[in-house]
């Protein structure tokens, strides 16, 4: 059956037996994705729950109890580690993540290890279904079939891995999310500062502190500076100065070993896990080269005339690509991008582009369902989402005038 035909299926079918497809649909990618998600726990991490969880609830607690040497002493950090939760005895976390961090997690050492990893997914569940729900809403107009979207979000294989590991990317997404709805008001101070709370993961902030620079928006970057500043007047005033000149004498041998610090190369999702195939002499200028062409194109999208919300998505998408350390569950970021694309799509001037972008989002849904480098060595979901990537920005950047004339353009 081809796409065409079974969207014409799809469209005949009636609303109950859309919803009863659906709901099975849901049923058994979630069902597939949590036994498999939990196997590959076993296998390569044992069988504690929340394996990235007890380094963060470990965190919280040396913070809260000012041990701040601690937190930095890959030794010490481990210990205190153990001692809190001693079925983790075999995990060993480098010490890579900013005082920042630590600081969030205070509040969960009221709590036991195994009830904070709870309450942590709770909120990370509750967290992206109202962002994505957000971020939905202004293109349901567009996108009316809410069926459709809430599989499509709830299946989303990152989601689920981020759940699983109890990790923190919820809260880059939140950042994302908040700097987009800044943004889409005009408030380019109140977007910085909103943006500037990726600075837990520095790294997701590279194409916006390129488009910032590029297109001088002074205002953005005010607020990101005062973000930061205020993030760290918070974690000088509980945790002192030592804790900044700890963090900061771990991040040359963290510059310096970036590659051993990749604890699961095999759910890593970047354009850096394809130029790890080479040698670094190769590797790395390549990846910088591509980093480089990602970033200047995201500039290009930045500067034409599409939505705002395709502009804020190709940022995020151009964050994940760029990025030299992204695990599978980084890329739930990717769920506002997509609901944005797939609207941007429908419009009448750029249809042509709609079925390309649904073969890659379907495929893309498979690749990171199945790691892909496991088997082959090569992980498809790169190559996928820059297909996507170029996709979305031939599509912002071609001008009305050079689309096809079978289509009718809408007036601006």
């Amino acid at each position: 059956m081809t796409i065409r035909e079974f969207v014409v299926r799809w469209s005949g079918a009636t609303r109950r037996a859309k919803r009863v497809l659906l709901l099975s649909i849901l049923m058994c990618a979630v069902g597939i994705s949590v036994v498999a998600i939990e196997r590959a726990n076993r296998r390569f991490e044992g069988p504690l729950r929340g394996a990235d969880f007890v380094h963060f609830y470990t965190l919280g607690q040396l913070a809260y109890t000012h041990q701040v040497s601690a937190m930095y002493d890959m030794a010490a950090l481990h210990d205190a580690q153990v001692a809190l939760v001693p079925d983790s005895k075999t995990f060993l976390y480098p010490p890579v993540y900013p005082p920042h961090v630590p600081l969030l997690f205070v509040p969960m050492t009221r709590w036991s290890y195994e009830t904070a990893l709870l309450v942590w997914n709770a909120l990370t569940i509750a967290g992206y279904l109202l962002i994505v729900w957000s971020a939905w809403k202004p293109v349901s107009a567009v996108l009316p079939d809410r069926s459709v979207m809430i599989v499509a979000a709830i299946a989303f294989p990152p989601f689920w891995m981020l759940v699983l590991y109890g990790q923190i990317t919820i809260l880059i997404l939140a950042a994302f999310w908040a700097g987009w709805m800044a943004l889409e008001r005009g408030r380019h101070f109140l977007a910085g500062a909103a943006f500037g709370l990726l600075a837990i993961k520095p790294q997701f902030g590279v194409p916006l502190a390129v488009i910032v620079l590029a297109r001088r928006d002074w205002a953005m970057l005010r607020g990101a500076v005062a973000s930061v500043g205020l993030q760290s007047a918070a974690v000088w005033m509980f945790l002192g100065p030592e804790v900044f000149r700890s963090f900061a004498s771990t991040l040359t041998f963290t510059l310096n070993h970036v590659d051993l610090l990749e604890s699961k190369p095999i759910y890593s999702h970047s354009l850096r896990t394809v130029t790890r195939l080479v040698p670094n002499w190769i590797g790395i200028p390549l990846w910088g080269v591509a980093a480089g062409t990602v970033l200047w194109h995201t500039a290009r999208v930045w500067r034409s005339d599409a939505p705002t919300s395709v502009r804020v998505g190709t940022v995020i998408l151009a964050s994940v690509l760029v990025n030299p350390h992204v695990i599978v569950y980084d890329a739930t970021v990717l769920a506002m991008p997509l609901i944005w694309f797939a609207a941007y799509m429908r419009d009448d001037a750029r249809r042509s582009f709609a079925p390309s972008f649904w073969k890659i989002v379907c495929w893309l849904f498979a690749a990171f369902f199945v790691p892909t480098s496991s088997a082959i060595g090569l992980q498809v979901s790169v190559l996928l989402m820059v297909w996507l990537f170029v996709l979305i920005k031939r599509a912002a950047l071609t001008p009305a005038c050079e689309l096809p004339a079978s289509y009718n353009v809408r007036a601006a």
